[in-house]
């Protein structure tokens, strides 16, 4: 089974990407909402965070209350770092079960936290979708309608998961002027596919 992680830092297109592998029938697995479906499901996991916080943090229906939740790992390095590190183990427990389960012999991850999660350490090959800065900060203000300021902050932040991504299995997707984003995910594609045919063989 080939696993594929597809990231790129806000305003970069990976979700973009995503829709276009989804498009070509390949499962893409999203690590931010898959993540929020396990944390709501696990009363263990919702225990364990409660208790590290000394207080509640789910809502009336028993989910976890997200404004609550970010107030207190803004609030708390330990309970950050404590809480990511379970979450992080959950999503890369679960990806593990979703291996081997898809007819394309494919799976393809979602992520803007490759380094920070792990999942670049359990690729086989990873997909950086990237686009200039002053690219990436006009589609994000058009889209949530935030200031460039806090757009660039966010760029400013995400950096360190890129730097250290291993060449030797990273290959780039220019999002951006007169690339062809569809070009590219073939040629990408193609590679793919043949890696994990010639596994098989």
């Amino acid at each position: 089974m080939e696993m594929v992680c597809i990231t790129g830092g806000i305003g970069s297109g990976k979700s973009v990407v995503s829709r276009v592998l989804r498009l070509k029938g390949y499962e893409v697995y999203d690590c931010d909402s898959r993540a929020k479906e396990l944390m709501d499901a696990s009363e263990a996991l919702k225990c364990e965070l409660e208790k590290r916080a000394g207080v509640t943090l789910r809502s009336a229906d028993g989910c976890i209350d997200r404004r609550r939740m970010a107030e207190v790992l803004f609030g708390d390095d330990s309970f950050r770092r404590f809480a990511n590190g379970m979450i992080h183990s959950m999503v890369r427990d679960d990806i593990r079960g979703r291996l081997g389960e898809s007819e394309s012999g494919i799976l393809f991850v979602e992520t803007a936290i490759p380094v920070t999660s792990g999942l670049d350490r359990m690729a086989d090959g990873i997909w950086l979708v990237d686009a200039p800065e002053d690219v990436r900060i006009d589609r994000v203000m058009r889209r949530n309608g935030v200031t460039a300021q806090s757009v660039a902050g966010r760029i400013r932040t995400q950096r360190g998961e890129f730097d250290s991504l291993p060449a030797a299995r990273t290959s780039v997707i220019r999002n951006y002027g007169s690339h062809s984003l569809l070009l590219q995910i073939d040629r990408y594609l193609e590679s793919v596919l043949h890696r994990s045919c010639s596994g098989k063989a």
